[in-house]
Protein backbone atom coordinates (compact mmCIF):
# COMPACT_ATOMS: atom_id res chain seq x y z
CA UNK A 1 0.00 0.00 0.00
CA UNK A 2 2.88 2.39 0.89
CA UNK A 3 4.60 1.71 -2.25
CA UNK A 4 1.66 2.18 -4.36
CA UNK A 5 1.02 5.78 -2.77
CA UNK A 6 4.64 6.44 -3.36
CA UNK A 7 4.28 5.61 -7.07
CA UNK A 8 1.55 7.47 -7.38
CA UNK A 9 3.00 10.74 -5.74
CA UNK A 10 6.03 10.25 -8.12
CA UNK A 11 3.75 10.18 -10.93
CA UNK A 12 1.98 13.01 -10.36
CA UNK A 13 5.29 14.80 -9.49
CA UNK A 14 6.50 14.21 -13.06
CA UNK A 15 3.30 14.74 -15.30
CA UNK A 16 3.49 18.06 -13.08
CA UNK A 17 6.90 19.35 -14.15
CA UNK A 18 6.35 17.74 -17.90
CA UNK A 19 3.66 20.36 -17.97
CA UNK A 20 5.61 23.26 -17.15
CA UNK A 21 6.63 25.50 -19.92
CA UNK A 22 9.75 26.44 -20.94
CA UNK A 23 10.78 30.43 -20.33
CA UNK A 24 11.52 32.30 -23.70
CA UNK A 25 13.91 34.99 -23.14
CA UNK A 26 14.65 37.87 -25.82
CA UNK A 27 15.53 41.16 -26.74
CA UNK A 28 13.40 43.27 -29.03
CA UNK A 29 16.04 45.45 -31.44
CA UNK A 30 14.76 48.27 -33.51
CA UNK A 31 16.32 51.17 -35.49
CA UNK A 32 15.07 54.34 -33.28
CA UNK A 33 16.73 56.33 -29.94
CA UNK A 34 14.39 55.31 -27.65
CA UNK A 35 12.47 52.16 -27.43
CA UNK A 36 8.64 52.44 -26.21
CA UNK A 37 6.41 49.08 -24.41
CA UNK A 38 5.89 46.40 -26.68
CA UNK A 39 2.77 44.05 -26.50
CA UNK A 40 4.51 41.10 -26.45
CA UNK A 41 1.47 38.13 -26.35
CA UNK A 42 1.84 34.54 -26.52
CA UNK A 43 -0.93 33.96 -28.60
CA UNK A 44 -1.47 30.21 -28.21
CA UNK A 45 -1.69 30.02 -24.25
CA UNK A 46 -3.27 33.77 -23.87
CA UNK A 47 -0.56 35.25 -21.65
CA UNK A 48 0.84 38.39 -22.25
CA UNK A 49 4.07 40.94 -21.16
CA UNK A 50 5.85 43.86 -22.32
CA UNK A 51 9.85 44.20 -22.55
CA UNK A 52 11.72 46.59 -20.03
CA UNK A 53 13.63 50.10 -21.61
CA UNK A 54 16.56 48.05 -22.97
CA UNK A 55 14.19 45.91 -24.75
CA UNK A 56 14.62 42.33 -22.79
CA UNK A 57 11.39 40.60 -22.54
CA UNK A 58 10.81 37.00 -20.86
CA UNK A 59 7.44 34.71 -21.27
CA UNK A 60 6.53 31.19 -21.30
CA UNK A 61 6.05 29.54 -23.75
CA UNK A 62 6.87 25.82 -25.73
CA UNK A 63 8.03 24.88 -28.87
CA UNK A 64 4.70 26.17 -31.72
CA UNK A 65 3.51 28.18 -29.49
CA UNK A 66 2.97 31.74 -31.88
CA UNK A 67 3.99 35.16 -29.99
CA UNK A 68 2.78 38.43 -31.01
CA UNK A 69 4.85 41.91 -30.98
CA UNK A 70 2.59 44.45 -31.07
CA UNK A 71 3.03 48.66 -31.31
CA UNK A 72 1.95 51.36 -32.32
CA UNK A 73 5.20 52.75 -32.98
CA UNK A 74 5.85 49.93 -34.92
CA UNK A 75 4.57 46.82 -37.35
CA UNK A 76 2.91 43.48 -35.87
CA UNK A 77 5.24 41.35 -36.44
CA UNK A 78 4.27 37.15 -35.29
CA UNK A 79 6.75 34.14 -34.53
CA UNK A 80 6.00 30.50 -34.38
CA UNK A 81 8.64 29.48 -31.06
CA UNK A 82 11.08 26.77 -31.85
CA UNK A 83 13.32 24.66 -29.87
CA UNK A 84 16.16 26.38 -31.07
CA UNK A 85 14.31 29.89 -29.80
CA UNK A 86 14.04 28.33 -26.44
CA UNK A 87 17.71 27.05 -25.89
CA UNK A 88 19.24 30.75 -26.84
CA UNK A 89 20.32 32.65 -24.36
CA UNK A 90 18.85 35.76 -25.87
CA UNK A 91 16.37 35.33 -28.57
CA UNK A 92 16.98 38.68 -30.74
CA UNK A 93 13.41 40.23 -32.34
CA UNK A 94 13.91 42.73 -35.01
CA UNK A 95 11.00 45.49 -35.56
CA UNK A 96 10.54 47.77 -38.46
CA UNK A 97 8.92 51.55 -37.66
CA UNK A 98 5.46 51.78 -38.41
CA UNK A 99 4.97 54.42 -41.86
CA UNK A 100 1.49 55.95 -42.04
CA UNK A 101 1.53 57.08 -45.49
CA UNK A 102 -0.94 60.18 -45.93
CA UNK A 103 -3.47 61.47 -48.28
CA UNK A 104 -2.12 63.40 -51.26
CA UNK A 105 -2.91 66.97 -51.18
CA UNK A 106 -2.88 69.40 -54.14
CA UNK A 107 -1.78 72.97 -53.13
CA UNK A 108 -2.80 74.14 -56.54
CA UNK A 109 -6.00 75.48 -57.34
CA UNK A 110 -5.97 74.33 -60.83
CA UNK A 111 -6.22 70.25 -61.33
CA UNK A 112 -3.55 69.55 -64.14
CA UNK A 113 -4.00 66.56 -66.28
CA UNK A 114 -0.86 66.35 -67.41
CA UNK A 115 -1.06 66.82 -70.87
CA UNK A 116 1.12 69.75 -71.82
CA UNK A 117 -1.30 71.41 -74.38
CA UNK A 118 -4.49 70.81 -72.70
CA UNK A 119 -3.54 72.51 -69.17
CA UNK A 120 -2.36 75.58 -71.10
CA UNK A 121 -5.23 76.02 -72.68
CA UNK A 122 -7.37 75.88 -69.26
CA UNK A 123 -4.83 77.96 -66.99
CA UNK A 124 -5.55 82.02 -67.62
CA UNK A 125 -1.98 83.75 -68.84
CA UNK A 126 -1.31 87.13 -68.88
CA UNK A 127 0.08 88.30 -72.64
CA UNK A 128 2.23 91.84 -72.02
CA UNK A 129 2.71 93.53 -74.72
CA UNK A 130 6.11 95.40 -74.67
CA UNK A 131 7.42 97.12 -77.42
CA UNK A 132 10.58 95.42 -80.02
CA UNK A 133 12.85 97.80 -80.97
CA UNK A 134 16.00 96.79 -82.59
CA UNK A 135 19.68 98.51 -81.73
CA UNK A 136 19.04 101.46 -84.79
CA UNK A 137 15.30 102.32 -83.03
CA UNK A 138 17.17 102.41 -79.71
CA UNK A 139 20.10 104.74 -80.65
CA UNK A 140 17.76 107.11 -82.59
CA UNK A 141 15.80 107.64 -79.27
CA UNK A 142 18.90 109.15 -77.49
CA UNK A 143 18.59 106.88 -74.61
CA UNK A 144 21.62 107.99 -72.75
CA UNK A 145 23.84 105.30 -70.58
CA UNK A 146 26.76 106.07 -68.36
CA UNK A 147 29.85 104.03 -69.66
CA UNK A 148 31.47 103.21 -66.58
CA UNK A 149 31.88 100.02 -65.05
CA UNK A 150 32.53 101.63 -61.50
CA UNK A 151 30.01 104.21 -61.54
CA UNK A 152 25.67 103.29 -61.46
CA UNK A 153 23.85 104.59 -63.98
CA UNK A 154 21.77 108.05 -62.97
CA UNK A 155 18.42 107.83 -64.10
CA UNK A 156 17.23 111.25 -64.35
CA UNK A 157 13.78 110.55 -65.68
CA UNK A 158 12.80 108.88 -62.24
CA UNK A 159 14.29 112.22 -60.50
CA UNK A 160 17.81 111.16 -60.31
CA UNK A 161 17.44 107.53 -58.58
CA UNK A 162 20.26 104.98 -59.60
CA UNK A 163 20.25 101.79 -61.11
CA UNK A 164 22.94 99.28 -60.82
CA UNK A 165 23.81 98.31 -65.32
CA UNK A 166 20.12 99.16 -66.22
CA UNK A 167 19.04 101.74 -69.13
CA UNK A 168 16.23 104.59 -68.30
CA UNK A 169 14.06 106.30 -70.55
CA UNK A 170 12.96 109.99 -69.17
CA UNK A 171 9.53 109.84 -68.07
CA UNK A 172 10.25 113.45 -66.88
CA UNK A 173 9.59 114.25 -71.26
CA UNK A 174 6.55 112.44 -70.91
CA UNK A 175 5.22 114.75 -68.59
CA UNK A 176 5.98 117.73 -69.70
CA UNK A 177 4.33 117.09 -73.48
CA UNK A 178 1.42 116.37 -72.37
CA UNK A 179 0.75 118.79 -69.38
CA UNK A 180 1.86 122.33 -71.28
CA UNK A 181 -0.38 123.83 -73.43
CA UNK A 182 1.31 124.23 -76.87
CA UNK A 183 -0.05 128.05 -77.91
CA UNK A 184 2.13 128.42 -80.91
CA UNK A 185 2.63 125.07 -82.49
CA UNK A 186 5.07 126.48 -85.42
CA UNK A 187 7.78 127.37 -82.50
CA UNK A 188 9.72 124.49 -81.63
CA UNK A 189 9.37 123.23 -77.79
CA UNK A 190 11.44 125.46 -75.42
CA UNK A 191 14.68 123.08 -74.19
CA UNK A 192 14.76 122.33 -70.65
CA UNK A 193 17.40 120.09 -70.68
CA UNK A 194 15.47 117.10 -70.99
CA UNK A 195 13.26 116.61 -73.71
CA UNK A 196 15.99 117.28 -76.50
CA UNK A 197 18.57 115.02 -74.57
CA UNK A 198 16.44 112.08 -73.88
CA UNK A 199 13.18 112.04 -75.46
CA UNK A 200 12.14 113.40 -79.19
CA UNK A 201 9.99 113.88 -82.02
CA UNK A 202 11.69 111.15 -83.56
CA UNK A 203 9.96 108.64 -80.89
CA UNK A 204 6.32 109.08 -81.75
CA UNK A 205 6.89 109.46 -85.80
CA UNK A 206 8.60 106.36 -86.18
CA UNK A 207 8.02 104.14 -83.45
CA UNK A 208 4.25 105.02 -82.60
CA UNK A 209 3.46 106.00 -86.81
CA UNK A 210 2.43 109.82 -86.26
CA UNK A 211 2.75 111.91 -89.40
CA UNK A 212 4.95 114.72 -87.89
CA UNK A 213 2.01 117.05 -89.12
CA UNK A 214 -0.14 115.33 -86.14
CA UNK A 215 2.29 115.31 -83.61
CA UNK A 216 1.21 118.22 -81.91
CA UNK A 217 -2.56 117.40 -82.27
CA UNK A 218 -1.85 113.96 -80.85
CA UNK A 219 -0.10 115.86 -77.80
CA UNK A 220 -2.93 117.65 -77.26
CA UNK A 221 -5.23 114.68 -77.62
CA UNK A 222 -3.56 113.06 -74.99
CA UNK A 223 -3.94 115.55 -72.80
CA UNK A 224 -7.70 115.50 -73.30
CA UNK A 225 -7.81 112.24 -71.80
CA UNK A 226 -8.22 111.94 -67.63
CA UNK A 227 -6.33 108.99 -67.37
CA UNK A 228 -2.85 110.97 -68.33
CA UNK A 229 -1.93 112.31 -65.20
CA UNK A 230 -3.01 108.52 -63.22
CA UNK A 231 -0.68 106.84 -65.41
CA UNK A 232 2.16 109.10 -65.55
CA UNK A 233 2.39 109.62 -61.52
CA UNK A 234 3.20 105.67 -61.23
CA UNK A 235 6.12 106.40 -63.21
CA UNK A 236 5.53 102.85 -64.42
CA UNK A 237 7.22 103.44 -68.01
CA UNK A 238 5.35 100.12 -69.22
CA UNK A 239 2.55 101.50 -68.58
CA UNK A 240 3.09 104.48 -70.23
CA UNK A 241 4.67 103.38 -73.03
CA UNK A 242 1.38 101.06 -73.28
CA UNK A 243 -1.13 103.67 -73.23
CA UNK A 244 1.18 105.34 -75.76
CA UNK A 245 0.82 102.60 -78.14
CA UNK A 246 -2.87 102.23 -77.68
CA UNK A 247 -3.93 106.14 -77.52
CA UNK A 248 -1.68 106.12 -81.10
CA UNK A 249 -4.10 103.78 -82.59
CA UNK A 250 -7.56 105.53 -81.13
CA UNK A 251 -5.89 108.89 -82.84
CA UNK A 252 -5.17 107.03 -86.27
CA UNK A 253 -8.28 105.73 -86.46
CA UNK A 254 -10.35 108.70 -84.89
CA UNK A 255 -8.92 110.38 -87.58
CA UNK A 256 -8.31 108.55 -90.35
CA UNK A 257 -4.68 108.14 -90.67
CA UNK A 258 -2.66 105.42 -92.21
Amino acid sequence: MRKNILFLFLLITFLGFGQKSSLLKGKIIVDTLELEAVNIINLTKGTGTINNSLGYFKIKADPGDEIAFSSIQFQLKKHVVTSKDLQSDTFLVFLEPQVNQLDEVRISEYILSGDIQKDIQEIPTYEDRLPLWNAAQIKKMRIVWQDDAQSPVRNIALGGGNSQASISIDIGILVNLVSRAFKKRSKQIESTGEITDFYREEFFVEELKIPETEFYNFLDFIKEKSEIKVILKTKDELKILDFLMDQSEVFKKKYNID
